[in-house]
């Protein structure tokens, strides 16, 4: 079974907008869950988020297309009520990486590949926080 990896909204950013230089190392991370290498996926959280960002340089038409195709390559992490309230009581600086971060832990994710490392704090230690050129199979 691959490994489970979720991607944080900054990568998926950098490979989609062409983000130099961050492309040369977040391409190669995606592109390990576009080839099946590792199952990877994007909280639901993230998704209206990079919908958001996508728009500000895109059409409407362009940026349901990439969205469809981002889907064909990363599943979709729920954030459910019961994992939002599990973030909060965790009380981090941000609300949206813990988020994302326990929404990894409900998809039995071993690891979350984003550029911002620091902040996350893995208190638990049962996801790996790495940056996309130490995602490797």
């Amino acid at each position: 079974m691959p490994e489970r990896v979720l991607f944080d909204v900054n990568v998926i950013l950098d490979v989609v907008e062409n983000r130099q230089p961050h492309v040369a190392r977040s391409g190669p991370a995606l592109q390990l869950a576009a080839t099946g290498h590792i199952t990877g996926f994007i909280s639901a959280s993230s998704v209206d988020t990079l919908a958001f960002l996508i728009r500000k340089n895109a059409t409407s038409v362009q940026t349901h297309a990439v969205l469809e195709d981002l889907l064909h390559i990363l599943e979709v992490a729920p954030v459910t009520g019961e994992i939002i309230r599990a973030a909060l009581k965790a009380r981090w600086n941000a609300p949206e990486d813990t988020i994302i971060y326990y929404a990894a832990l409900e998809m039995g994710c071993t690891r979350i590949v984003t550029r911002n490392v620091r902040d996350f704090r893995a208190e638990t230690g049962a996801i790996e926080i790495i940056p996309p050129e130490f995602l490797r199979v």
